[in-house]
């Protein structure tokens, strides 16, 4: 979904909401809980890859967008060759992919699990994840805990969440999000992120338009998806910070083990 927007991995970087975000220094923490390499499973341009790297750990990178590969490995070759050795990058399917190898932790920050909109394409996931656990591993990973008022009022209308930003090369996009329908039997929302992105000040922007599915979760759901799938949760925090899941939490970070 990220190939509609030409050269999306600097784009995705300079996205202020995602620079903001609070789970990077949670999955460092929960990585140095463990004694082996670290699999991140959807790791785009290595937002939360590189600081992993950084903190001594040894992880591999999956992803299936080559443009956002392309990103993460531009980044890395800017980093020390002490990191860089530690970091493997490949490209492919989050629900059929094979290294041939197991990992003490494997982790799917910022709604990976929510672009699997089937039950079969979580159960092929959710078994790939199992086949590279070592026994005793762990699998996180987060989704956001639906707000229904949020989801009730979506009206497809166009909605700026990103004022004008500059990007590196001198262009400058600004971004706007639209829920376009909800399926409410599938569970899922159907979104469009609206991309303006100019060449010069004076240049009329072009438009791109990023439109995917965001499938949504209740807890009771999560704990039978990965009962089925043989694993076995731990616990469901209710944010990066830790605290209990309640009503009113933002996320859904769900630490699991496969014994």
């Amino acid at each position: 979904m990220y190939e509609v927007v030409p050269d999306f991995g600097s784009i995705y970087d300079a996205v202020p909401l995602y620079a903001a975000r609070t789970d990077v220094l949670f999955y460092v923490s929960e990585a140095e809980k463990v004694q082996g390499t670290v699999l991140e499973l959807g790791c785009g341009t290595g937002r939360v890859l590189l600081p992993l790297a950084r903190a001594g750990h040894t992880v591999v990178g999956l992803d299936g967008s080559p443009q956002m590969l392309a990103r993460c490995k531009t980044k890395l070759r800017d980093e020390p060759k002490a990191i860089r050795d530690r970091v493997t990058i490949h490209e492919g399917d989050v629900r059929s992919f094979d290294l041939g190898t197991r990992f003490a932790l494997v982790i799917a920050p910022f709604r990976v699990v929510q672009q699997l909109s089937t039950i079969d394409d979580q159960l092929r996931f959710l078994d790939a994840v199992a086949r590279h656990l070592a026994p005793g591993g762990r699998f996180i990973f987060d989704v956001f805990n639906p707000n229904f008022a949020s989801l009730i009022s979506a009206d497809g209308k166009e909605r700026e969440d990103t004022p004008e930003q500059q990007l590196p090369d001198g262009r400058t996009f600004r971004r706007s999000y639209r829920i376009a329908r909800v399926r409410w039997v599938d569970q899922v929302s159907e979104i469009e992120l609206l991309y303006y992105v100019s060449d010069s000040a004076a240049g009329k922007p072009k438009r791109h338009v990023q439109s995917f599915e965001m499938r949504w979760y209740l807890r009771a759901e999560l704990v039978h998806l990965l009962a089925r799938s043989g694993f076995r949760v731990d616990t469901i925090y209710g944010d990066f910070d830790r605290s209990p899941l309640t009503d009113k939490s933002p996320e859904q970070v769900v630490c699991a083990t496969c014994p």
